[in-house]
């Protein structure tokens, strides 16, 4: 029996990992995106160096302008995974649902097969449990409070983005607001894995490569602008 629970476990678990890599994509494409976009803005960079992003992105349009739009769908597109409703859809709701449907075979003994390393300094204990109700409870909590802009985002996925609707939508949405959902369902992946093989996963690191990756890409354009623009003075006059 506990074998056959070591099976099914271990499938959820690769669910887990796929869904991370999922949280992944998400990260880096929103942080590409917004990078971009803000490249241009006088709040975010300063006049000076907002005019000069923007005359360097215009003189390469036939690349940036795609490029910021494919981030754009991915990030929006990623983000509406986790929160589908279709029954073969892999989403927060799908693997709470798969949990709780084998959560009489998991028990610690199990967890102690897959974790032996857990079980030699005693992390795992007697009362283990794949999934509380508190963590269910918690999950949901955070869905209701981004809901609207969960619904907003599903919108602009639907009509924009899995198909090009005939009539125009307003689809709109904040960075801000956006930024705390991706965070929000950094959360729920975190409180599930947490309870489900006691496991924590930190995506910090990925805003931080995209942007300043990004950021290192304009940088080094208007350097090579620059030199090109001096070699070009220097050959012709």
């Amino acid at each position: 029996m506990n074998e056959k629970a070591k099976e099914k476990f271990l499938e959820i678990r690769d669910l887990f990992r796929r869904m991370s890599h999922e949280v992944c994509v998400v990260v880096e494409s929103y942080y590409i995106w917004r990078t971009l976009t803000f490249a241009r803005s006088i709040p975010e960079v300063g006049q000076e160096q907002a005019e000069k992003n923007a005359k360097l992105m215009a003189l390469y349009k036939d690349f940036f302008i795609p490029t910021e739009q494919s981030h754009l769908q991915v990030f929006i597109i990623g983000l509406m995974k986790f929160f589908d409703k279709h029954p073969q859809a892999l989403s927060i709701a799908a693997l709470i649902k798969i949990i709780q449907e084998n959560k009489g075979i998991f028990t610690a003994d199990v967890l102690q097969l897959v974790y032996p390393d857990l079980a030699a300094i005693d992390a795992i204990k007697d009362d283990y449990s794949p999934i509380t109700q508190d963590v269910v409870d918690h999950v949901e909590q955070l869905w209701e409070k981004h809901k609207g802009l969960i619904d907003s985002l599903k919108d602009v996925r639907d009509k924009q983005f899995a198909h090009t609707d005939t009539k125009t939508i307003k689809g709109t949405f904040v960075p801000n607001e956006v930024e705390a959902l991706i965070e929000a369902v950094q959360e729920m992946f975190n409180k599930l894995s947490g309870c489900f093989d006691l496991s924590f996963t930190i995506w910090d690191h990925l805003k931080e490569d995209s942007v300043r990756s990004t950021q290192f890409m304009l940088e080094n354009l208007e350097r090579g602008e620059v030199l090109q623009m001096a070699e070009i003075k220097k050959k012709w006059g």
